[in-house]
């Protein structure tokens, strides 16, 4: 891992005294400047309880007892399940793609990880993307066409598997080009390719450089939203709202991932029970709410999860999810 980028703990800065007492937490998020690490900095400030401060008030925001929580940088997101599994950091925040891949499709030779679900912090968006000039409307009509997929084994490989098989489609229907991420959506850009799926914090600056340069969002609805959601870890339906990548975009109605924070086996189980209090408590569900509004904190419903709950989680939520299945496996 590269030299962290420790955001902000409580008020700012560490306090001068620590103490014996002080209990460090780190959470792993994306790089400097990226939403996952301002929403791991907000989450860190609303946990950090530095010794020495006043006892905490039943009616406003309190952390922790003597925690100094931390938002640590990574400079790939795809190397947060694997530093949380390894316990190389307590825990982190991740997409319920990278997950439930992690536990149910691990590298070949690496054994399924050992993950739990802390909450469901924030969500992101799938963006289906396409050239303007072909008139699609509709991911059903991709038949024939040249679709970004990934590589083999990679991410975007199995979202485009899902997309297309949610909406009647195989693979080996359309025209499959092995690339993925940036790399895709130039392709999209310079005509190379006419569609690709991407899942993004909106607004999402790759997905503005294809629109600005001719690209269209397609909707995701209807029948094969909720077979979508069958085959992939989505949360609930969304939108992308109207004007987000151009001041004539119309609003697109689509599915939203969910961003959980997770915890491996290197977390204390009674600082797990103190982190999840901290994370149901009302006043501080507020001020992260008046910090960033999109903070989902949990669903408000019983969905499958890419992970199980934390045991420490308890009925704190009012939720009682299901971990999403892995393939020949019964939900747990």
């Amino acid at each position: 891992m590269a030299v962290p980028l420790l955001a902000l703990v409580a008020f700012g800065r560490a306090p001068a005294d620590t103490g014996p007492s002080a209990r460090y937490l780190r959470i792993a998020a994306d790089p400097s400047g990226e939403r996952g690490f301002d929403v791991g900095a907000a989450l860190a400030s609303i946990l950090s309880r530095p010794p020495g401060m006043p006892a905490c008030g039943e009616d406003r925001a309190c952390g922790v007892p003597g925690l100094i929580a931390v938002a640590q940088s990574l400079p790939n997101r795809r190397d947060i399940v694997e530093a949380v599994a390894s316990g190389a950091v307590e825990t982190g925040l991740a997409p319920a793609d990278r997950i439930y891949a992690a536990r149910c499709f691990p590298a070949p030779g690496a054994k399924p990880t050992d993950l739990t679900i802390l909450g469901e912090i924030y969500s992101e968006a799938l963006h289906v993307l396409v050239r303007a000039e072909t008139g699609l409307t509709d991911i059903s009509q991709l038949k024939g066409r040249r679709v970004a997929i990934g590589a083999a084994g990679s991410d975007e490989r199995r979202l485009a598997d899902r997309i297309l098989s949610a909406y009647g489609l195989r693979r080996q229907q359309v025209r499959g080009v092995e690339i993925g991420g940036e790399q895709a959506a130039l392709a999209l850009a310079d005509g190379r390719i006419d569609a690709l799926f991407r899942i993004a914090a909106m607004p999402d600056p790759v997905t503005a450089m294809t629109v600005s340069s001719g690209a269209r969002l397609l909707p995701v609805t209807g029948d094969a939203a909720g077979r979508l959601s069958g085959l992939h870890p989505f949360g609930v339906p969304g939108a992308i709202a109207a004007g987000t990548y151009d001041e004539n975009q119309v609003a697109v109605a689509t599915m939203m991932q969910p961003v959980a924070w997770i915890a491996g086996p290197a977390l204390d189980p009674a600082l797990a029970a103190q982190l999840t209090a901290a994370l149901a408590s009302g006043p501080n569900r507020e001020a992260l709410h008046r910090q960033d509004p999109d903070m989902l904190l949990l669903r408000p419903a019983a969905f499958r999860m890419s992970a199980p709950l934390h045991p420490a989680a308890g009925t704190r939520y009012g939720v009682d999810p299901i971990a999403m299945a892995c393939p020949g496996q019964k939900p747990r």
